[in-house]
């Protein structure tokens, strides 16, 4: 690797959390830190950091890990590398974690399917939908290692190849939980089966849910599952977000006789379908799929969508400071952007009311409900701005 290389991945990985404290600390002297972290990948003593791990309780709890910000560089440089690879491999079908698509997109995906494959809503066909069990945790990591190695042999042409594929089997079998800091209270693990925690999963079982390359390479994982129902099983409306995926047709016994293939398929990569995670209806019955709920001629969001969006309402009304504000606006303004791409006028509007008025010390509403902005005096840059001045003065 070269400086070059460590500063593309650098400025990559702080784009947008620039404001963060583990970026703000890197950001002194990072042109050192970053010649040394280049020079023990080229000696091969890198070694992944210390992580953050914590438990998110909502909607379900699951827990996550948050690697070291030089650690993330580490992921950005691999994922410069490997992105355009695996786009240019990936089916068309597939939409998590790629640029141009996304919850949105492959709602949008699911809609225009039904519609296409019912004729204009004049034909019969049914959905079936799956879901992978324990997605992430059930990965083998000494396979996945394998696979990506294999992959990156046969189709990266780059000088540094002998680099990447140290880098990616060093953060593919580096097991986190051996060197973390808990950010949850302990209590919260006792919600989480052994099968979900890699504390209890099983040496070299699977991997940190936070991380980018985990993100990518459990893509690449399925992309053998996403080009098997295509091309080997022939269903052409069909579509997956992560380990949630669809499939439509007009003959039901095709659809259902699917299942034990796919099963087998998955088997040979130590993975399951969820015994109860199961859809199977006529498209006039609607299907929920990331966030949506898709129906004949409409699209709108799912009711845990607006549940968690009135949640976000109401910790807004009980921040009592500016700190508390901005994470509850990023929440709200999230879900606000989701909903702006459904007709969800109505929705917006009744639960943006919700607000207590003494929050509107801080915030105020733009367009029409369209967005929950903090008002300009109370912005970081002008805070800081200003502490700037009275420290001049």
């Amino acid at each position: 690797m070269t400086t070059e290389d460590m500063l593309e991945a650098y400025y990559d990985c702080r784009r947008k959390k620039r404001r963060t404290a583990s970026a703000v600390t890197y950001e002194l002297d990072y042109e050192s830190k970053l010649i040394a972290l280049k020079n023990r990948i080229n000696n091969r003593t890198y070694l992944p950091g210390k992580s953050i791990c914590f438990v998110v309780p909502r909607p379900r709890y699951r827990e996550v890990f948050a690697a070291a910000f030089e650690d993330r560089i580490v992921h950005h440089l691999i994922s410069l590398r490997l992105e355009p690879l695996f786009e240019s491999v990936f089916s068309p079908r597939t939409f998590n974690c790629r640029k141009g698509k996304g919850q949105m997109f492959g709602a949008e995906m699911l809609y225009n399917d039904i519609r296409v494959c019912s004729d204009n809503y004049t034909q019969d066909c049914y959905i079936m939908k799956l879901d992978l069990q324990s997605f992430f945790m059930s990965i083998d990591r000494l396979m996945l290692a394998k696979m990506i190695d294999a992959f990156i042999r046969r189709y990266y042409k780059g000088e540094d190849i002998d680099d990447l594929r140290y880098l990616c089997g060093t953060v593919v079998l580096h097991a986190p939980e051996q060197n973390c800091e808990r950010h949850s209270p302990t209590s919260y693990w006792t919600h989480l089966p052994t099968n979900k925690s890699l504390f209890t999963n099983g040496e070299n079982k699977g991997v940190a849910i936070g991380n980018l390359w985990a993100q990518l390479f459990a893509n690449f994982l399925l992309n053998v599952l996403d080009w098997y129902i295509l091309k080997d099983m022939g269903f052409v409306y069909t579509g997956r977000y992560v380990d949630d995926l669809y499939i439509i047709d007009a003959d039901k016994g095709r659809l259902l006789e699917a299942v034990p293939k796919i099963r087998k398929l998955l088997a040979g990569y130590g993975l399951k379908l969820s015994p109860t995670k199961f859809y199977f209806q006529h498209y006039t019955k609607g299907v929920a799929f990331t966030g949506s709920v898709i129906k004949c001629n409409r699209k709108y969001a799912g009711s845990r969508t607006v549940s968690n969006f009135v949640k976000a309402v109401l910790r807004l009304n009980k921040a009592g400071n500016i700190e508390e504000i901005e994470h509850a606006v990023c929440s709200i303004n999230s879900y606000l952007g989701f909903l702006r791409h459904g007709n969800e006028y109505n929705i917006r509007k009744k639960i943006l009311r919700q607000i207590d008025i003494h929050c509107f010390e801080w915030i105020y509403i733009r367009g029409h409900y369209e967005v929950v902005a903090i008002k300009k005096k109370y912005r970081k840059r002008t805070v800081t701005l200003q502490r700037i001045q009275d420290g001049i003065r």
